[in-house]
């Protein structure tokens, strides 16, 4: 997106979307962007997702027309967060 042009350490060449990846800490938390399309993946770990309960390596969510979520480790964990403010048309 281009309000992260300046920050981003890799360009996916689609406006309307951004890619985050966090490293957490047992007991390290992150809150999910609010968007109209989210899509949560579990790289490494496990960790605890509000609302929804407990992740592990390999799992994802999904969400539509939502955020704000907390994601919080209970262990060493490596999360990435798609946010996508438009549909993908197939």
């Amino acid at each position: 997106m281009d309000r992260h042009k300046d920050a981003s350490a890799i360009r996916i060449r689609n406006r309307h979307a951004a890619l985050y990846a966090a490293r957490l800490r047992p007991g390290g938390h992150v809150i999910l962007p609010e968007a109209p399309y989210l899509h949560l993946f579990v790289a490494r770990g496990a960790v605890d997702l509000e609302g929804v309960g407990a992740l592990g390596e390999g799992d994802a969510a999904r969400f539509t027309a939502t955020g704000g979520h907390r994601v919080a480790a209970s262990e060493p964990a490596e999360i990435l967060v798609w946010e996508m403010r438009a549909a993908v048309a197939l």
